[in-house]
């Protein structure tokens, strides 16, 4: 009787020495699974990548695997317990001691906590409960080494198996949501509902427009970059009603076929097409599928009787087909865009330009800098005035013009200067901002993280990258945080001649007379050092 009272405390103290890796392994499969927003066809996109290998591929698993295999011949052999619990005991006793180390740097990757994040975790829990209690009753208790590894192991198959199950109910209420987001659109009759898409530069265009209209009246956004379909109806459900004289709507669809649900949930009559490129290649499988997903936008357009604001500017977009009953603004910097723009002067950051549409000629200044801002501006001023907003109300608007956070933001300090842009990033993006930084004497600095979603060109697309940064001499250091290609490209950068001291292995050095550019999400950990140790 001693000994089995003595055996179901070791295995309650398993238990406990498991929690910590347990909660820690599924937070970050919930983190990584939530940031592509429980869509298999996205996480697809994140199995094609080094950074999956590294994340399933490690010392934990490697240590994991045999001891699963192990634990079967323990349940049936029992007396060989006596070996493998230390065993597992002090291997999760490492864990925990690890997974203590990143807390106390801050630097756990954790999911937001959203009702659908609950009911799966719910759901998790309750079956690891009732696997347990089973085991329990029924004196399985030597399974206990299988099934903790067998937990650990394979977490983002349980955590997947848990989303399919739930996915009946999950759609429900998800239509319920988007029907219900409809209606209202619908039957708002008075607020002027504004849809932006693109492969990228839609949240820049939504916050020069929203910052100009919410001077004008009350006006309602999609905040930061929150824009699929049910994000925005809960915010639709929430928020919208006859008060809001404008609704300007960030939205993003995955798959060719999704823009009617989209079109309907919004109800709009406005629509901007920021750009066509390759990123979010996975989704789509090539750049002729991405081309026909915004032809669909065309073709909305045009059976609607809506009005498109487009960036001509883009080949891509350009060689979509047009109706000629289609309402467009084209804008773009050539003779033939609807709109037209010069650059007076740009001076302590900020920009004095000459805008002219229809029959409006007007000189503005904004709180920007770079030439692709100003003709993101245009295409902005071209709706409002559109909208028969005044030249006097729009040039006092446009003085007050916001970026969105995290975005072109720039922070100075009394001997170097930070240009913080991680809330996004693409190709075109960042040699946009390689040039304001080749503006500056100082030495450059680039902080930078991987494009996602490129799927087959994101070698290439990296490679060139850096050969072109290299090759052009348009930066001096760097300080790498990818995962991805991280070889291949600071090899690429050494043949092109890059000097291995160039590459940094922190910030902590000298800054002064220096300008450094954050390029995306994982590079903000050393923004904030930075802006701390300030």
């Amino acid at each position: 009787m001693l000994y089995i009272h003595t055996m179901l405390f070791d295995h309650y103290l398993l238990l406990i020495v498991s929690l910590l890796p347990i909660l820690y392994r599924y937070f970050f499969w919930l983190y990584v699974i939530q940031l592509k927003e429980y869509r298999w066809d996205r996480f697809r996109e994140y199995l094609s990548t080094p950074q999956w290998n590294s994340a399933i591929i490690n010392v934990w698993s490697v240590i994991e695997l045999p001891l699963f295999i192990v634990s079967f011949y323990v349940f049936l052999n029992e007396p060989f317990e006596y070996i493998l619990y230390p065993v597992v005991f002090y291997f999760l006793l490492i864990q925990n001691l690890f997974i203590l180390r990143k807390i106390q740097k801050k630097t756990i990757l954790k999911p937001k906590f959203t009702g659908r994040l609950l009911i799966t975790l719910w759901l998790i829990l309750i079956w690891t409960v009732f696997d347990i209690y089973f085991m329990a009753i029924y004196e399985y208790s030597n399974i206990l080494y299988s099934y903790l590894l067998f937990v650990l192991l394979f977490a983002p198959l349980i955590i997947f198996f848990v989303i399919w199950i739930t996915l009946p109910f999950i759609n429900y209420f998800k239509n319920k949501k988007i029907n219900k987001a409809t209606k209202i659109s619908l039957e708002n009759k008075k607020t002027i509902l504004i849809w932006i898409t693109g492969s990228y530069w839609k949240s820049t265009v939504k916050e020069y427009l929203a910052s100009i209209l919410e001077q004008d009246w009350e006006t309602l956004k999609t905040p930061e970059n929150i824009n699929t379909e049910l994000w925005v109806s809960d915010l639709i459900i929430r928020k919208l009603n006859e008060s809001y004289k404008y609704f300007v709507a960030e939205m993003w669809a995955y798959k060719i076929g999704e823009i009617d649900t989209l079109w309907k949930i919004v109800n709009h009559k406005y629509w901007f097409l920021t750009a066509v490129w390759n990123q979010h290649l996975w989704l789509f499988w090539s750049l002729e599928n991405i081309k026909k997903w915004k032809s669909e936008i065309i073709n909305s357009v045009t059976k609607n009787k809506w009005i498109l604001y487009i960036n001509w500017d883009v080949k891509e977009i350009r060689e979509l087909e047009l109706d000629k009953d289609t309402k467009i603004v084209k804008y773009w910097n050539h003779k033939w865009s609807a709109t037209s723009y010069k650059i007076i002067e740009v001076k302590n950051w900020k920009t004095e330009f000459e805008f002219e549409y229809k029959d409006h000629k007007t000189t503005f200044k904004a709180p920007i800098i770079w030439e692709h801002n100003i003709i993101n501006i245009t295409w902005v001023l071209a709706f409002c005035y559109d909208l028969w907003l005044k030249t006097t109300d729009l040039k006092e608007y446009v003085k007050n013009i916001k970026s969105p956070k995290n975005t072109l933001q720039i922070i100075k300090r009394n001997n170097y200067t930070i240009i913080d842009d991680t809330y996004n990033l693409s190709e075109a993006w960042l040699f946009a901002w390689i040039e304001v930084l080749n503006s500056f004497k100082w030495e450059r600095v680039l902080v930078m993280d991987d494009i996602l979603e490129l799927w087959k060109d994101a070698k290439y697309i990296h490679y060139n990258i850096w050969k072109k940064l290299v090759e052009k001499k348009l930066i001096d250091k760097i300080k790498y945080t990818w995962i991805n290609y991280k070889n291949d490209l600071l090899n690429g950068m050494f043949d092109y001649g890059f000097k291995p001291d160039d590459v940094l292995v922190s910030l902590d050095y000298d800054l002064n007379d220096s300008i450094l550019l954050f390029e995306w999400r994982s590079t903000k950990k050393y923004l904030d050092k930075i802006n701390k140790d300030v």
